[in-house]
């Protein structure tokens, strides 16, 4: 049972396969029954499903109860469309006409961004600026990807930190956007993906889609359950082993999971390994005594946002506010693999690694 307390923050070349999945953070377990064909019309016996590259990851899109393919390139031409709209790190988007423009004047935004905007906020509110997505600066000041990245000097870090401040993102009477000084950069990083699955679900509803899967690489969107009625099977990746196995699984249907931990983007330098979760009240990666954390919602973008805040937090407060938050859950993952669940999991979840323990 959930304790009184925080309500959810308000809003805000295509590669045609079937039945084939490659899951990246998140593994889903396709059992599909090979049911004959009735009198009336031919069951769809094989789900159909698609994968592009896209938003620095691998997106794969699987249509459990559909053999549309031409609903595809529809998908990927969308989440193209908002990518350009959002990502921080291509020309023209929003985030970069913000930063060339800070400190200078107003700009008006997209209807998205405004969206992320709010979400954000109040993300960072309810973290007390844990959450912030002025973060730019220091996500750009350390350059974090998979095997690359460099630790700055104090004083570009000192700087950096200097520019961030979510109540420092202005709004005039128009509904028009300014950063407050110049140097300000926005980062959606922590949100605009779970965003985006979520428009990725309605899209597909809209074309009478009632069964399949959305993998945004660690953003996983259930669209109904599988046409024969059960939950979808989703495991959770080992975030201890670089071979991508599984330590966990859930059943679920009809809602989102999203995943974050200290394993997705780092680099090593020394003995030192530096992850891309940045402490905004530092600078430095997030020290904590997590892993991973995987929240479980309704909305990927809150889930999104849950993850980062919650892993951010750590164990203690970052449980304090899941638990006292209707409609979220979550699973956190200890450096010495001890797991906790929020209160509302214990039916939903089951541990398959004998390397992880359950602590209540």
């Amino acid at each position: 049972m959930k304790t009184p307390g925080h309500a959810i923050p308000p809003p805000i070349r295509l590669r045609l396969t079937r039945a084939g999945l490659s899951i990246l953070f998140l593994f889903i377990f396709l059992t599909f029954p090979l049911s004959a064909c009735t009198t009336q019309k031919a069951t769809v016996q094989v789900p159909i499903s698609a994968q592009n590259f896209q938003l620095n990851t691998l997106i794969t899109i699987t249509l459990y109860d559909s053999e549309d393919q031409s609903l595809f390139p529809v998908v990927f031409d969308e989440i193209r469309r908002l990518e350009n709209i959002l990502s921080a790190s291509l020309p023209g988007s929003d985030p970069d006409r913000l930063a060339q423009n800070a400190g200078k004047e107003y700009i008006a935004v997209s209807e998205e961004t405004l969206t992320l905007l709010e979400k954000s906020n109040a993300f960072s509110d309810l973290s007390e600026g844990a959450f912030d997505c002025t973060v730019g600066p220091l996500v750009s000041l350390w350059g974090i990807t998979d095997g690359g990245g460099r630790v700055p000097s104090e004083e570009e870090r000192e700087y950096a930190l200097s520019l961030i401040g979510y109540r420092n993102v202005l709004m005039n009477e128009d509904g028009w956007v300014m950063l407050k000084y110049p140097g300000m950069k926005l980062d959606f990083g922590a949100i605009a993906k779970g965003y985006i699955a979520d428009q990725v679900k309605d899209l597909l509803a809209a074309r009478g889609v009632r069964s399949a899967v959305i993998d945004l690489g660690g953003n996983i969107v259930l669209l109904g359950n599988k046409p024969d009625g059960s939950d979808y099977r989703i495991g959770v990746r080992d975030p201890a082993e670089e071979s991508g196995d599984y330590f966990a699984v859930f059943e679920k249907s009809d809602m989102s999971l999203v995943s974050s931990g200290s394993y997705e983007r780092f680099f090593v330098q020394g003995d030192q390994v530096y992850h891309h979760i940045l402490d905004v009240h530092t600078g430095y990666p997030s020290e904590t005594e997590l892993l991973q954390v995987t929240i479980l919602s309704n909305s990927s973008m809150d889930g999104d946002g849950f993850s980062t805040t919650a892993f951010l937090l750590g164990l203690e407060r970052g449980l304090a506010l899941l638990n006292s938050t209707e409609g979220v859950e979550g699973v956190f993952v200890t450096k010495d693999k001890q797991v906790y669940l929020t209160n509302g999991l214990d039916d939903d979840f089951t541990i398959v690694s004998d390397a992880y323990t359950l602590k209540r």
